[in-house]
Protein backbone atom coordinates (compact mmCIF):
# COMPACT_ATOMS: atom_id res chain seq x y z
CA UNK A 1 0.00 0.00 0.00
CA UNK A 2 0.92 3.53 -0.49
CA UNK A 3 1.44 5.81 2.37
CA UNK A 4 1.16 9.57 1.96
CA UNK A 5 3.95 11.71 3.22
CA UNK A 6 3.39 14.09 5.98
CA UNK A 7 2.98 17.65 4.97
CA UNK A 8 6.00 19.77 5.61
CA UNK A 9 5.66 22.65 7.98
CA UNK A 10 7.44 25.65 6.56
CA UNK A 11 6.68 27.90 9.46
CA UNK A 12 8.85 26.11 11.97
CA UNK A 13 12.14 25.85 10.14
CA UNK A 14 15.25 25.22 12.13
CA UNK A 15 17.91 27.95 12.33
CA UNK A 16 20.37 26.07 10.16
CA UNK A 17 18.09 26.32 7.20
CA UNK A 18 17.64 30.02 7.88
CA UNK A 19 21.44 30.47 7.79
CA UNK A 20 21.49 28.83 4.37
CA UNK A 21 19.40 31.66 3.00
CA UNK A 22 21.91 34.24 4.17
CA UNK A 23 24.65 32.25 2.54
CA UNK A 24 22.72 32.35 -0.71
CA UNK A 25 22.59 36.12 -0.48
CA UNK A 26 26.36 36.26 -0.02
CA UNK A 27 26.82 34.13 -3.09
CA UNK A 28 24.64 36.52 -5.04
CA UNK A 29 26.77 39.45 -3.88
CA UNK A 30 29.90 37.70 -5.05
CA UNK A 31 28.27 37.11 -8.41
CA UNK A 32 27.47 40.82 -8.67
CA UNK A 33 31.12 41.66 -7.95
CA UNK A 34 32.30 39.24 -10.61
CA UNK A 35 29.87 40.79 -13.09
CA UNK A 36 31.36 44.20 -12.30
CA UNK A 37 34.88 42.83 -12.76
CA UNK A 38 33.87 41.29 -16.09
CA UNK A 39 32.40 44.62 -17.19
CA UNK A 40 35.60 46.46 -16.26
CA UNK A 41 37.67 43.88 -18.14
CA UNK A 42 35.38 44.23 -21.16
CA UNK A 43 35.70 48.05 -21.11
CA UNK A 44 39.50 47.82 -20.86
CA UNK A 45 39.55 45.30 -23.71
CA UNK A 46 37.42 47.59 -25.88
CA UNK A 47 39.71 50.54 -25.13
CA UNK A 48 42.78 48.51 -26.08
CA UNK A 49 41.07 47.32 -29.27
CA UNK A 50 40.18 50.92 -30.18
CA UNK A 51 43.77 51.98 -29.50
CA UNK A 52 45.10 49.18 -31.69
CA UNK A 53 42.72 50.00 -34.55
CA UNK A 54 43.48 53.72 -34.39
CA UNK A 55 47.21 53.00 -34.41
CA UNK A 56 46.87 50.79 -37.48
CA UNK A 57 44.79 53.49 -39.17
CA UNK A 58 47.57 56.02 -38.55
CA UNK A 59 50.14 53.61 -40.01
CA UNK A 60 48.01 53.06 -43.11
CA UNK A 61 47.54 56.83 -43.52
CA UNK A 62 51.30 57.37 -43.23
CA UNK A 63 51.84 54.69 -45.89
CA UNK A 64 49.51 56.52 -48.28
CA UNK A 65 51.33 59.77 -47.56
CA UNK A 66 54.66 58.10 -48.35
CA UNK A 67 53.33 56.82 -51.68
CA UNK A 68 52.03 60.31 -52.58
CA UNK A 69 55.34 61.93 -51.63
CA UNK A 70 57.32 59.40 -53.68
CA UNK A 71 55.25 60.15 -56.76
CA UNK A 72 55.71 63.89 -56.15
CA UNK A 73 59.46 63.34 -55.76
CA UNK A 74 59.56 61.48 -59.06
CA UNK A 75 57.74 64.33 -60.81
CA UNK A 76 60.15 66.87 -59.30
CA UNK A 77 63.13 64.76 -60.39
CA UNK A 78 61.89 64.74 -63.99
CA UNK A 79 61.31 68.52 -63.85
CA UNK A 80 64.81 68.93 -62.41
CA UNK A 81 66.31 66.89 -65.25
CA UNK A 82 64.44 68.98 -67.84
CA UNK A 83 65.66 72.22 -66.24
CA UNK A 84 69.22 70.87 -66.02
CA UNK A 85 69.14 70.11 -69.77
CA UNK A 86 67.91 73.66 -70.44
CA UNK A 87 70.75 75.06 -68.31
CA UNK A 88 73.29 72.94 -70.20
CA UNK A 89 71.85 74.18 -73.52
CA UNK A 90 72.02 77.79 -72.33
CA UNK A 91 75.65 77.33 -71.19
CA UNK A 92 76.79 75.93 -74.52
CA UNK A 93 79.23 78.09 -76.47
CA UNK A 94 77.07 77.97 -79.58
CA UNK A 95 74.11 79.39 -77.64
CA UNK A 96 76.22 82.09 -76.03
CA UNK A 97 77.60 83.10 -79.43
CA UNK A 98 74.09 83.11 -80.91
CA UNK A 99 72.75 85.28 -78.06
CA UNK A 100 75.66 87.72 -78.39
CA UNK A 101 75.51 88.09 -82.14
CA UNK A 102 71.80 87.84 -82.89
CA UNK A 103 70.02 89.14 -79.82
CA UNK A 104 72.56 91.66 -78.55
CA UNK A 105 73.94 92.70 -81.96
CA UNK A 106 77.58 92.10 -81.08
CA UNK A 107 80.16 91.42 -83.74
CA UNK A 108 83.34 89.41 -83.71
CA UNK A 109 86.39 91.69 -83.44
CA UNK A 110 88.78 91.85 -86.35
CA UNK A 111 92.42 91.32 -85.54
CA UNK A 112 94.48 94.39 -86.22
CA UNK A 113 98.18 94.20 -86.83
CA UNK A 114 100.41 95.56 -84.14
CA UNK A 115 97.73 95.46 -81.46
CA UNK A 116 98.37 93.15 -78.58
CA UNK A 117 95.79 92.56 -75.82
CA UNK A 118 97.22 91.84 -72.39
CA UNK A 119 95.65 92.08 -68.93
CA UNK A 120 96.57 95.26 -67.11
CA UNK A 121 95.98 96.37 -63.57
CA UNK A 122 94.65 99.90 -63.37
CA UNK A 123 95.37 101.92 -60.27
CA UNK A 124 93.59 105.10 -61.35
CA UNK A 125 90.18 103.46 -61.64
CA UNK A 126 87.73 103.98 -58.74
CA UNK A 127 88.16 100.44 -57.40
CA UNK A 128 91.61 99.53 -56.28
CA UNK A 129 93.23 96.75 -58.29
CA UNK A 130 90.75 96.76 -61.18
CA UNK A 131 91.80 94.65 -64.15
CA UNK A 132 91.27 95.62 -67.76
CA UNK A 133 92.77 95.17 -71.20
CA UNK A 134 95.11 97.63 -72.87
CA UNK A 135 97.06 97.70 -76.05
CA UNK A 136 100.83 97.25 -76.02
CA UNK A 137 101.33 100.97 -76.53
CA UNK A 138 99.55 101.78 -73.24
CA UNK A 139 101.60 99.37 -71.08
CA UNK A 140 104.44 101.13 -69.28
CA UNK A 141 107.73 99.29 -69.23
CA UNK A 142 108.89 98.02 -65.81
CA UNK A 143 112.47 98.53 -64.80
CA UNK A 144 114.63 95.40 -65.09
CA UNK A 145 115.37 95.35 -61.36
CA UNK A 146 111.66 95.13 -60.46
CA UNK A 147 111.16 92.32 -62.97
CA UNK A 148 114.07 90.37 -61.45
CA UNK A 149 112.70 90.87 -57.91
CA UNK A 150 109.29 89.69 -59.03
CA UNK A 151 110.82 86.66 -60.80
CA UNK A 152 112.86 85.72 -57.71
CA UNK A 153 109.73 85.93 -55.53
CA UNK A 154 107.82 83.71 -57.92
CA UNK A 155 110.67 81.20 -57.95
CA UNK A 156 110.86 81.19 -54.13
CA UNK A 157 107.12 80.55 -53.86
CA UNK A 158 107.33 77.80 -56.47
CA UNK A 159 110.17 76.10 -54.58
CA UNK A 160 108.19 76.28 -51.32
CA UNK A 161 105.13 74.77 -52.95
CA UNK A 162 107.07 72.00 -54.69
CA UNK A 163 108.75 71.27 -51.39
Amino acid sequence: MLVAKESFDYRNLPLEQHNNRTMVRKVRRVRAKTKFVYCVIAVITLCLAFLLVSRNAEIASAGYDIIALRSQLQELDTQNQILQRKIDEMKSLENIEYMATVRLGMEKPELAEGVEFVPVEYSNVGSKGAIGIASAAEIPEEPVEEQQKRNSLVQALASLING
